[in-house]
């Protein structure tokens, strides 16, 4: 049976019916104390029927693509949109529209087997104890992802791509001292991962730890590494971009369209089919095509992103942005891949040029921001120490502000950008901002 008709046989039972089938891949390695300590082949199948009878929604997911099983899943699915209550403000499913061209894909990241995953893991293992240092963590992986979108308005769209990462988690041991947990990683569209890189940065980072220096209370200049900005901003502030939190009252933003929230050194868009992007969707997952939002345009902030049930309350369109969960089937309104423009200086020339200040690599706490107003409180945790243009030793500290107070002090971004893997794709270079309060530990 063809998928148009199933649709013909859930429209005996719904207004409007969606089936969208997702099958994922995932080759993967986990790394514990200097071992590789687990490697797995996943697959799954999840298909998710949403139908509409009366403003009455009703969704059922099941675990196979099979197509008598889809058709019982759709009758099920009317039984529990029988049990609901209507949604009057319901308007409709989406219609069709017109997709962009869809990036290359890498085949072998779907045929790739956890053994190529063990040996790059190995081999980063080797390279860190070569040097006497600890690997208390990482791992690495590819994920293929297929996907199959169709409703009873037309839309009928697939997608497949994929990508593969690889982290890693060290820690030295000198003379009685131990430094926190080092991190770092690489993400691409291929299986290209460049291992000995990951090393190099991340070995670099704990012979500055082995210095640790106290840090004070006081205002200083602090260039946040993409990992810590990207972990603060996605608490802090982008939630505040979404069409929901607009119509129902909870995004700080609501008067600020048009209007300054940075300064011209900041620009922020969403789009999956850049460049870098590890996540190249030419559709969201109610089929709506992708585009490129721009969200903050040299400081001003443009507007917010939409998925279809949010944009026609507000009489707008969709902006793509929709996300399904495969736990419950539900939508909600998402990033696909958050791009922050780069600069024109190197990293290396920013923290060259500061008398005093500090680097930051990673937060803690961050998921703890409110993105109802932008209150912030982390730790800075590896931190490092900055002395007359160079690193000289860490530190932690506590840094606790709001993230519209914040994001005016911005005084330079780097050239250079960094895919990050972690909850969601995005492009992101360091940035670095002037007179931050800090409180020292």
């Amino acid at each position: 049976m063809k998928m148009e008709n199933l649709i013909r046989f859930g429209e005996k039972f719904f207004d409007e019916l969606e089936i969208a089938i997702y099958k994922n891949r995932d080759a993967s390695v986990n790394i514990e104390l200097n071992e590789v300590s687990t490697s797995a082949l996943r697959e799954r199948v999840v298909t998710v029927v949403r139908g509409v009878k009366d403003k009455k929604l009703g969704v059922s997911i099941v675990d196979t693509a099979d197509e008598e099983k889809i058709k019982e899943s759709i009758e099920r699915a009317y039984k529990m949109a029988k049990l609901n209550k209507p949604d009057e403000k319901w308007i409709s499913l989406p219609e069709p529209g017109k997709y962009r061209k869809p990036r290359k894909v890498d085949k072998e990241l779907k045929e790739v087997s956890p053994d190529y995953f063990v040996e790059l893991a190995r081999k980063g293992i080797e390279l860190a104890r070569e040097e006497g240092i600890v690997v208390a963590g990482g791992g690495g992986g590819a994920e293929w992802r297929e996907s199959l979108i169709i409703n009873s308005h037309g839309i009928n769209v697939s997608q497949e791509g994929g990508g593969a990462f690889f982290y890693i988690e060290l820690v030295g041991m000198k003379e009685g001292r131990v430094t926190p947990g080092i991190f770092d990683f690489d993400a691409k569209l291929s299986l290209n991962l460049n291992v000995e890189e990951v090393i190099r940065k991340a070995l670099q980072k704990v012979k500055w730890a082995f210095n640790v220096e106290k840090s004070k209370t006081e205002e200083a200049k602090v260039i946040l590494e993409p990992e810590p900005i990207s972990s603060l901003l996605t608490y802090a502030l982008f939630p505040a971009f979404s069409g929901e939190k607009l119509v129902k009252g909870t995004t700080p933003l609501a008067s600020k369209v048009n209007e300054s929230i940075s300064n011209e050194l900041l620009t922020i868009y969403d789009d999956p089919l850049h460049e870098l992007s590890i996540n190249p969707v030419i559709a969201d997952d109610e089929g709506v095509p992708t585009r490129k939002n721009v969200l903050v345009e040299k400081g001003i902030f443009n507007g917010f992103i939409w998925d279809n049930y949010w944009a026609k309350l507000q009489g707008l369109e969709s902006t793509g942005n929709a996300k399904r969960s495969l736990n419950t089937g539900g939508i909600s309104i998402g990033f696909h891949n958050v791009i922050i423009e780069k600069g024109k200086k190197s990293l290396e020339d920013l923290v060259g040029e500061i008398d005093h200040g500090y680097l930051v690599d990673g937060f803690q706490g961050a998921h703890s921001s409110n993105p109802d107003n932008g209150n912030f409180a982390v730790v800075a945790n590896p931190a490092f120490l900055i002395k007359d243009g160079e690193v000289t030793g860490s530190t932690v500290f506590m840094m606790s502000g709001n993230i519209y107070e914040l994001l005016p002090t911005l005084y330079e971004v780097s050239k250079e950008q960094r895919v990050l893997p972690f909850g969601g794709s995005m492009v992101v270079p360091a940035m670095a901002f002037e007179n931050v309060r800090i409180a020292g530990k």
